[in-house]
């Protein structure tokens, strides 16, 4: 498998891939560099290396771009009325 295949994997598929090559016996970097990336490249598609195995999106929640509520400068008739600047009492 070249990079630029490896690379139009999705997240699922690519850390799938990387742990079977595990499961032959490679080490990590042996894996990866079978499928030609480096650990840049694994990150910018959200694969991590975590406990001796590939997962892919481990912290994909924090990545989220929808709105919480909890965002600094949200107004009472806004999605929240928190006022971070006065910690626990301003929830």
């Amino acid at each position: 498998m070249t990079r630029d295949e490896f690379l139009e994997l999705d997240a699922p598929a690519a850390a799938e891939k990387l742990n079977a090559l595990l499961a032959e016996g490679k080490s990590q970097d042996e894996a990866m560099a079978e499928c030609g990336v480096a650990k840049a490249d694994l990150m910018k598609i959200q694969v991590f290396f975590v406990k001796d195995k590939y997962i892919a999106r481990a912290w994909g929640g924090y990545t989220s771009t929808k709105r919480t509520g909890n965002e600094a400068g949200d107004a009472d008739i806004g999605i929240g009325g928190s006022d971070p600047s006065k910690g626990y009492a301003g929830v």
